[in-house]
């Protein structure tokens, strides 16, 4: 994937969850011009954002689009902006996700007429709908495609089983792929029953294999725990919000925080920012990865910004085993997840 222009893609997007919301617009767009800045030029929004706020319906989409009619015509060419549609409220029924032509179209034009343009780059199903086959949906978002609406679609929160049948079906008739895959990951394990919501996917071992096999590229979201581990060590388990304590405070999370810390004791690391141990953590996968990096903090955007443009390894992989094992188990473990 590229961008309109031709220009390759770079491995950190910006997260723009609460955008228009939690994050007033003003502040949102110059984290934008931040963003492009640092030479950045992937977005990362949904039609959703943030629905569940007051006046939250669209807001992130219309944040983006108002910043980008203020534009230079060229930027948008440059930029590969990515957008979600389908997603049911939550309860609905065991699938969130609306699947019909119908309400993906509607959503669609609602996404575009929000962003101030005419072509979205990546159009995500935000969510799977497993009583579907995957087949439907691939003809599907092939006949968006040639609309010219959408250049490229991707899967959120789809099982990699679900994946492998969708680009089987689409290599059997000669159809265009997904083009990529969205789904938590991060260095703090998370689970859909800690997260609180079945219709999602976070990476576990099974789903880790099978990537290296399909070598999709993997958009990690939540990539850094919500910031889990920083507080963790910095301020103590008692400074955890609800939300982070629910999602990551399990006794393996509190393992790799302690492992982590041993080494970050040592002075080749005192002065490492935190922010960069996930993105390395994600990067050194087997298969594509981008990291979705959203938040408030310039400083902390701008470190994941350089890191990801020259990502170098931080830690030797005798310490990673070390932080994601322990050096007890370390002889007896090998392979699988890292």
């Amino acid at each position: 994937m590229k961008t309109k222009s031709g220009k390759l893609l770079h491995p950190v997007a910006l997260g723009t969850l609460y955008f228009g919301t939690g994050i007033p617009a003003d502040e949102a767009q110059a984290l934008l011009d931040l963003y492009v800045e640092k030479g950045g030029n992937q977005i990362d929004t949904a039609r959703s954002y943030a629905s569940w706020m007051p006046g939250g319906d669209g807001a992130s989409e219309r944040t983006i689009g108002d910043w980008l009619a203020r534009q230079r015509q060229q930027l948008r060419a440059d930029l590969f902006i990515g957008t979600k549609g389908g997603l049911r409220e939550r309860g609905y029924n065991c699938w969130r996700c609306e699947l019909g032509e119908e309400a993906i179209k509607t959503e669609l034009e609602e996404s575009l007429s929000a962003l101030h343009t005419d072509y979205i780059d990546l159009y995500w199903l935000h969510r799977d709908n497993e009583e579907i086959p995957a087949g439907r949906i691939v003809e599907m978002m092939n006949r968006l495609i040639r609309t010219g609406k959408i250049r490229y679609y991707g899967l959120s929160n789809w099982r990699t089983v679900r994946i492998r049948e969708a680009m089987d079906y689409a290599d059997k008739h000669g159809l265009r792929q997904p083009s990529a895959s969205q789904i938590q990951y991060g260095f703090g394990i998370c689970t859909r029953e800690a997260w609180g919501d079945s219709t999602i996917v976070c990476m576990n071992a099974e789903e880790y294999e099978a990537y290296q096999k399909l070598h999709i590229p993997v958009y990690a979201y939540s990539a850094q725990s919500e910031g889990y581990f920083a507080i963790l060590l910095e301020k103590g388990a008692e400074a955890l919000g609800e939300s982070v304590r629910k999602k990551y405070d399990c006794p393996e999370n509190r393992d790799r925080a302690k492992r982590l810390n041993e080494i970050l004791k040592r002075p080749f690391y005192r002065d490492l920012p935190m922010a960069l141990v996930s993105p390395e953590y994600i990067f050194r996968s087997p298969f594509p990865t981008v990291v979705i990096q959203g938040g408030t903090n310039r400083t902390r955007l701008s470190q994941v910004m350089d890191y990801g443009a020259e990502p170098m390894q931080i830690f030797t992989e005798d310490e990673w085993r070390f932080i994601l094992k322990g050096r007890a188990e370390e002889e007896k473990q090998s392979g699988g997840m890292r």
